[in-house]
Order: C-alpha cells, then sequence, then structure tokens
C-alpha cells in the first residue's frame, strides 16, 4: 500500500504540475475567446488523469492512517499526506470548480476572462503546494520504520 500512496501522490503532484506549467502558459497567451472555447472543449480530458492518481493516494493515506499506531510518526505523515490531497479538493471545490463553470458558460467578456483567469491561476498555485506537501509527506512517510515515534 506504501507504494501505491507514495507514487499516486506524486503522480496527482506531476498533473497539477502539468497543468500549472504546461497549460496556465497557453491560456494566457490564447486570446481570450479562444482559449475559452479549448476550455470548454478539452479540459475535461484532464479529469481521468486527475483521479486515476488522486484516488490511490486518498485510499492509500487512509488504509496507512488506519494501519499505523496512535501517536506514531508515521501515522502523522500518512494524515499530512490526507491532508494534503484534501486541501487541493477543497480548493478545487471552491474555487475551481465554480470558475471552470464560469469558462464552459462561454458568455464571459474578455475582461471577466482574463480576470478569472488570474483568480484560477492563483489557486492553482496552491493546488501544486498542497500536492507537493502530500507527495513529501507520503516519501517521508513511506521511509520511516513501522510504529516509529517522535
Amino acid at each position: 500500500m506504501k507504494p501505491t500512496t507514495v507514487i499516486g501522490s506524486a503522480a496527482f503532484l506531476g498533473v497539477m504540475l502539468a497543468i500549472g506549467f504546461g497549460l496556465v502558459p497557453f491560456f494566457y497567451l490564447a486570446d481570450p475567446h479562444a482559449f475559452e472555447d479549448w476550455f470548454a472543449d478539452y479540459f475535461v480530458f484532464f479529469l481521468p488523469a486527475v483521479f486515476i492518481t488522486s484516488v490511490p493516494a486518498f485510499v492509500g493515506s487512509i488504509t496507512l492512517i488506519r494501519r499505523s499506531p496512535k501517536g506514531s510518526r508515521e501515522r502523522r505523515k500518512w494524515l499530512n499526506t490526507l491532508l494534503g490531497l484534501v486541501s487541493v479538493y477543497a480548493i478545487t471545490t471552491a474555487v475551481h470548480l465554480p470558475l471552470n463553470i464560469a469558462f464552459w458558460s462561454r458568455d464571459l467578456s474578455d475582461e471577466a476572462i482574463v480576470t478569472t483567469l488570474g483568480f484560477w491561476t492563483a489557486a492553482h498555485v496552491l493546488r501544486i503546494a498542497g500536492a507537493g506537501f502530500a507527495a513529501y509527506s507520503a516519501f517521508r512517510a513511506s521511509q520511516l520504520h513501522e510504529g516509529e515515534t517522535v
């Protein structure tokens, strides 16, 4: 379960980085309505990568929290992994989902697209940080001996 959780967390970070470094520059360089059209037509294809990587990380971190002794460093690291993943999903639910729906509507003015994209990008930086924290915590937890305490 440890390798699945570490690999899932790291892969999830990779997806977040690919979106951030691969797509965000395109988003800013494209004409606002060209971006909006592309986003409405194609962004949904990134969702399988998000789920294929994050679900094993979620399941693994929850399983490993339950398997590790209470009060152990290992349990705290697996909990940190889960908290990092939850933070990404919370930001996605609170910020990105409403903004994505706005982009998918194709009803925004050029100015509104640029402003909304600025909020979207700033929140995505937080998602990268949360995914990075999860991946780092999972790696660190996997390096500890079972039940190791403070």
